[in-house]
């Protein structure tokens, strides 16, 4: 399983991730950016969009 990682150290919080979203789950709250994981499909294109690599798709394993 994957999860969309955001790295809020290295975000430039341009929001340029957030329109390209399909599933309209990013949005920034100010300078922060939220993810919702509910809406979240790990297609990616954010994670190709962001001109930083501050977002990236990880492997989830359940322990």
């Amino acid at each position: 399983m994957k999860k969309l990682v955001h790295d809020r150290k290295v975000c430039l919080a341009c929001a340029g991730c957030v329109g390209l979203c399909p599933k309209m789950a990013l949005d920034m709250h100010g300078l922060d950016l939220q993810i919702d994981p509910e809406k979240c499909i790990k297609c990616s294109i954010c994670v190709k969009a962001c001109p930083v690599g501050a977002l990236m798709l990880t492997e989830v394993i359940d322990a």
